[in-house]
């Protein structure tokens, strides 16, 4: 058996072979990660990040305020792929919990003894108060709660 010889190269030769600007130096590589991964960076509260489904339903996540929506997420250091996911889960095949006007609560849960609260999505399903104007105002937070404990068990 013939093997066809291999060009080896090592690191440093390559490394020579880039050119390196004082520019790129100088970056801060977490500054322009933190800059690319806010996806509300210079957009108003209303606009519209994340639209996540339930059968025919929507739950909208807006960029929002530091109280409520994206930035109130990214602000409590929340936000993240994963975390994305937890919330598409909840809304879709979780269990509504409350749903009364102004407010819907989303919930997966394990029926346990005691039972467990996996995550919980806290949503407006109809306009935000302060500005009628963004309807609805959708998601306000999500969260993993504290296990629940109950003496029956």
């Amino acid at each position: 058996m013939k093997f066809a010889k291999a060009a080896v190269f090592s690191v440093a030769s390559l490394c020579l072979a880039l050119p390196v600007s004082a520019e790129a130096v100088s970056v801060d590589p977490t500054a322009a990660a933190h800059t690319a991964s806010n996806a509300c960076t210079g957009k108003s509260k209303k606009h519209v990040v994340k639209t996540y489904y339930r059968g025919p339903s929507t739950v909208v996540l807006r960029c929002g305020t530091r109280n409520w929506g994206y930035r109130h997420l990214v602000a409590h250091g929340r936000w993240s792929a994963n975390f994305s996911k937890k919330i598409k889960n909840a809304i879709w095949s979780g269990d509504v919990v409350i749903d009364v006007p102004g407010q819907r609560v989303y919930e997966r849960r394990v029926i346990q003894c005691p039972p467990r609260i996996l995550f919980r999505v806290v949503a407006n399903p109809d306009p935000y108060g302060a500005d009628p104007r963004i309807k609805p105002q959708g998601i306000i937070t999500a969260y993993k709660p504290a296990s629940l404990t109950s003496p029956d068990c």
